[in-house]
């Protein structure tokens, strides 16, 4: 795009022609307008509202106007290409600057400043955009995948409009046209609370076709052009051999009553056909290095579960501490005399980085182990008022970052999550625990399997809401399948509620993603014929996919029981989450509740 093109417009519609500025009537407010070759982008004076015209649809994407704001003082800096702006209204005052780069024809960017204020939870400017009509869907990342939610039930849609999910964007889509919000700063999501970083910076695309595929696309291509160190997850493998048993192993958790118990488990799970797996620790009786290299011995990977940095329950019992902090809910001299000192030693990850080094050695050097999962790291952000030790949150984010890159520096397999799966951390991460469970909208209430799965959760609301065909979606696949690994949550493991064990199977086969597993000799022995056949089942689809890129997934019936993923290896998977046949045209019946691989190879 010629940057001559783009043009600055102060202007009113009008029936017939524009009126000159000077001639402004009271009931036309003007617009203030930026535009290029596919965009224009306006600012209306009365209500602070933003309309961006698609030239490409003849489409106009408009706000839901909330009352009370209004542009105090609009200018145009760098006639051309941007507006600057200040608003009044609720929750304000606010700065705007809205800019429109030559190298995204298709977007703007736009920066909120609010005077005075280092962070703040979403605020009430700028407006949503509004769907152009009612038949359009929310596409919004979870804590974990996707959910694509129909707008004509938004009561159903949790968090709407914010950036709380695992990908910092939501957008809005009728299965071909599109627009997405991308926040582009740092934001906290602890304890349910969402606060940003100020200013905030946030980034506003619109596209003529693509649905939400393109929208994850487009995240995908912004993030990797954000982070061109990053490596795919079979370019790890040469330095980190234990990187290849994310492609097609299953994550065990063992929970014998003793490491001698666990090995004999692991041997006969490998003996009964599980090659490949993931065998993890979790601290039920001490370990050993018998269990260890024994692990190894049948070429499974050793892992432990470990905490580098602690709980935030360690500093304060007052729950939502650090959104308090950055608030400015609570004074920090306050809080800190109120607070458990030695806490903070245990969530300042600054702090920890020499210490954990220092254990991650040790652990290596006496047990052999091969994979560190930290449980809910990039999760429990907080800044650091010790005295000794201070940071901002921000500063924490990176020392846990620096933690994670030391680790894989020690040849160590790497993951965590356990309540979210930031996409911040994905730079030095190699598998997110819980990436495919759904716990915005509701979350598994237990601590440990308690011995027969159809127990645990039977029939569950749990299992209604984050297994819908209907509405769920692989934003995450789509955009980061061939660069990190995918579970489900321990508290929502593939057998966690027997009932549903086929329909985690087949989400597991469609997006490519590991099976989860407790283990003790109970469930071994009650399950090991379901769980090896479903084993046997995930393992020959993702030994094809598992490392692939995620090209695209739809649906093949209209009720959307039917669903294909394709991969860049040329691999369609076809799964029918029904109970009824799908006969594709000329093609051979498959079964309800089954799947086939169409492929190239």
């Amino acid at each position: 795009m010629k940057q001559g093109l783009m043009r600055v417009l102060l202007c009113v519609p009008l029936l017939g022609g524009v009126i000159a500025p000077a001639a402004w009537a009271a009931d036309l407010p003007p617009l203030v307008s930026i535009e290029n070759e596919v965009l224009r982008i306006s600012l209306a004076q009365n209500d602070a509202s933003i309309t961006v015209t698609d030239k490409r649809l003849g489409l106009d994407w408009r706000q839901q106007v909330a009352s009370g704001f209004r542009v105090v003082s609009p200018s145009i800096n760098r006639p051309g290409d941007s507006i600057a702006a200040e608003i009044a209204g609720p929750g304000g005052p606010y700065a705007l600057t809205l800019t429109m780069n030559p190298d995204c024809p298709h977007g703007f960017d736009a920066v909120l400043d609010l005077p005075g204020r280092k962070y703040t939870t979403p605020p009430a400017y700028p407006f949503p955009f509004a769907a152009p009509a009612d038949d359009w869907f929310y596409v919004q990342n979870t804590t974990g995948e996707g959910m694509l939610m129909p707008l004509a039930k938004a009561a159903d849609i949790k968090e709407r409009y914010e950036f709380s999910g695992g990908q910092p964007w939501w957008g809005l889509t009728d299965l071909k046209r599109g627009m997405s919000a991308r926040l582009n700063t740092f934001r906290s999501q602890a304890a349910r609370t969402n606060v940003y970083a100020v200013p905030l910076r946030m980034h506003y695309d619109f596209f003529e076709d693509g649905g939400y595929q393109r929208l994850a696309k487009t995240y995908r291509e912004q993030f990797l052009r954000s982070h061109p160190e990053m490596k795919k997850l079979s370019e790890r493998v040469p330095a980190r051999p234990a990187v290849a048993s994310l492609k097609d192993a299953v994550y065990v958790y063992l929970w014998g009553a003793s490491p001698d118990e666990d090995l004999n488990l692991v041997r006969e799970m490998k003996a009964a056909g599980v090659e490949r797996g993931i065998a993890v620790c979790y601290g039920r009786h001490e370990i050993d290095r018998a269990l260890f290299d024994g692990i190894k011995d049948v070429d499974w990977v050793a892992g432990m579960y470990k905490m580098p940095t602690g709980n935030l329950f360690q500093v304060s019992r007052r729950r939502g501490w650090p959104a308090d902090l950055l608030l400015g809910k609570v004074a920090p001299e306050r809080f800190l005399a109120s607070s458990n000192l030695a806490g903070w030693d245990r969530v300042c990850a600054k702090h920890l980085l020499p210490e954990w080094t220092e254990k991650a050695k040790g652990f290596i050097g006496d047990y052999g182990t091969q994979l560190f999962y930290f449980d809910t790291m990039v999760v429990q952000l907080a800044p650091c008022l010790h005295l000794d030790h201070p940071s901002t949150i921000e500063e924490n984010q990176q020392a846990r970052l620096q933690i994670m890159r030391a680790t894989r520096d020690l040849g160590m397999l790497v993951g965590s999550g356990e309540g979210n799966s930031p996409t911040w951390a994905l730079p030095e991460l190699d598998f997110f625990e819980g990436l495919m469970s759904i716990r915005t909208y509701i979350d598994t209430p237990l601590s440990i399997p308690g011995g027969d799965y159809a127990k645990d959760l039977g029939d569950s609301e749990q299992e209604h809401v984050s297994l819908d065909e209907t509405r769920r979606i692989p934003l995450y696949q789509l955009a980061f399948h061939d660069y990190v690994g995918s579970t489900w949550v321990w508290r929502d493991t593939n057998y966690q509620s027997a009932q549903f064990a086929w329909k985690k199977e087949l989400f597991n086969v469609l997006y490519g993603t590991m099976p989860m597993w407790h283990i003790d000799r109970q469930l071994w022995d009650l399950h090991k014929k379901d769980m090896l056949a479903s084993y046997q089942r995930i393992h020959a689809v993702r030994a094809r996919i598992g490392f692939a890129e995620m090209t695209d997934h739809g649906w093949l019936t209209p009720d959307r029981s039917v669903q294909f993923t394709d991969w860049n290896n040329g691999d369609r998977i076809v799964v029918n989450f029904g109970d009824t046949p799908f006969t594709p045209n000329g093609k051979q019946p498959l079964p309800g509740r089954s799947f086939a691989v169409e492929g190239s190879k």
